[in-house]
């Protein structure tokens, strides 16, 4: 069940980001004043649905701009309203490719069903321990034992969006943030995830706990980068007296 879930949000996913890389590339042919009004949109809601990945609803705002926007669009020939037909076409199928993620990423396993999966594997643990007593039986227990945890482990890990998933989402991020021509955006708490390139700029996302906000830094990725992260993190914190 939630593997079948994973691939069906990875293939969502993939969906998705081929529907902005059409966006973006029939957005050109619309007027300069759309297409930058495009360009930064799809950095806007591509930086929130990273961060708030699990909170998909949050784009929707950005993706009701595009609609609020239309009327922008340079149609000067019949070349453009065709090119403006296949835009609206592309906008269109977008819509229930996010609706499916947004629902995707909010789902989580019933609790009955991972509950009564921990009792089981408990229980199985339990009877293993009760039955050691020779080498053999005593290296069973330790072998079985490890694995049920470490699938206790891996079904938390899946459930909370933290496999393989998020790993195609920030691929497909940064996808599009190369596509428009943007330095890549991180949220700090995912820098350990991602590979970075030394003397490239990229803008870091970092939770201010005063007010809840988050504030975008750029910073150069060099040797005092990860010292400067830190800094900034540490200063953003809340001071306990």
């Amino acid at each position: 069940m939630i593997l079948m879930r994973v691939g069906a949000l990875k293939e969502s996913l993939t969906n998705e980001t081929g529907r902005l890389v059409s966006i973006y590339h029939l957005s050109e042919g619309l007027g300069k004043k759309f297409h930058d009004t495009v360009r930064e949109i799809l950095d806007e809601y591509t930086i929130i649905t990273l961060r708030y990945y699990t909170e998909y609803d949050r784009g929707r705002e950005s993706i009701n701009k595009l609609y609020n926007n239309l009327a922008t669009m340079e149609l000067k020939s019949d070349v453009d309203k065709t090119k403006a037909d296949s835009f609206l076409y592309v906008l269109g199928e977008f819509q229930p490719i996010r609706e499916r993620i947004e629902y995707l990423t909010s789902s989580r396993v019933e609790w009955s069903l991972k509950y009564t999966t921990y009792i089981l594997g408990g229980m199985l643990i339990l009877l293993l321990f009760l039955n050691r007593g020779d080498p053999f039986t005593n290296l069973l227990f330790v072998l079985l034992s490890t694995i049920i945890v470490f699938i206790f482990l891996i079904i938390e890990d899946y459930d909370d969006l933290k496999i393989g998933d998020y790993k195609a989402n920030i691929s497909n991020s940064e996808q599009i943030f190369d596509l428009i021509e943007k330095d890549r955006y991180y949220p700090e708490e995912i820098l350990s995830r991602v590979e970075l390139e030394r003397g490239k700029k990229y803008r870091i996302g970092i939770l201010d706990e005063k007010d809840g906000k988050e504030k975008i830094f750029d910073i150069l990725y060099n040797p005092e980068f990860k010292s400067k992260v830190k800094f900034l993190v540490d200063k953003l914190k809340i001071r306990k007296v």
